[in-house]
């Protein structure tokens, strides 16, 4: 993929990241439909397969996912100083947030309209997080590889069936993927020495 660097500036990418956060409710995985909705589609700075990577990666790895994966592309498209703003530009729209909910805790810790808002706010996370899902599997049904269409699936069910630890999940996906990992490069050696 061609990609369009022309608007990329520190400034620019502080300011997208910034924006991103700003507007996510609901943990890193809402995050990311709005990520590669500007990254990928808006922009087309990164193309939808590095998304997926640099989102698996930074799931993988300590810290919170949303600010992880804007490290990555930060990285990928600025190096250190991409990383360095990312960085900032995402954790500091939630930092103020909190900072003014402390002051006005308690009014609003027992107020019903608060209640009725942050629930429409879980809904609208959900359909994010479903969002992000089935744009994978269209991915992977373009690709036309049948075995990682099973492992979303197997996963799908596992997630809405059993409940499971999400690292259990994550780490059997890890597990899955170096294997098939290992398939792929044996099945291209065999196919060398033929």
């Amino acid at each position: 993929m061609k990609y369009d660097l022309k608007k990329l500036t520190p400034l620019n990418l502080f300011l997208q990241c910034f924006t991103v956060s700003m507007f996510s409710f609901g943990g890193g995985s809402t995050i990311i439909s709005l990520q590669q909705e500007t990254f990928v589609k808006k922009l087309g700075w990164v193309d939808s397969d590095e998304m997926l990577e640099q989102f698996t990666i930074a799931q993988s790895t300590p810290g919170a996912t949303s600010v992880n994966t804007s490290i990555l592309i930060g990285y990928r498209l600025l190096g250190l100083k991409g990383a360095l703003l990312c960085a900032l530009a995402t954790a500091l729209p939630p930092l103020v947030v909190i900072i003014i909910i402390t002051f006005f805790y308690e009014k609003l810790n027992n107020n019903e309209r608060t209640a009725y808002a942050l629930r429409a706010v879980r809904a609208a996370a959900a359909a994010m997080m479903a969002s992000v899902s089935i744009s994978l599997l269209i991915d992977l049904l373009k690709k036309k590889d049948l075995f990682l269409i099973a492992v979303w699936a197997c996963a799908m069910a596992v997630m809405l069936i059993f409940d499971p630890n999400t690292i259990l999940v994550i780490a059997a996906g890890l597990i899955v993927g170096i294997l098939y990992l290992v398939f792929l490069i044996y099945r291209q050696k065999r196919g060398e020495k033929k």
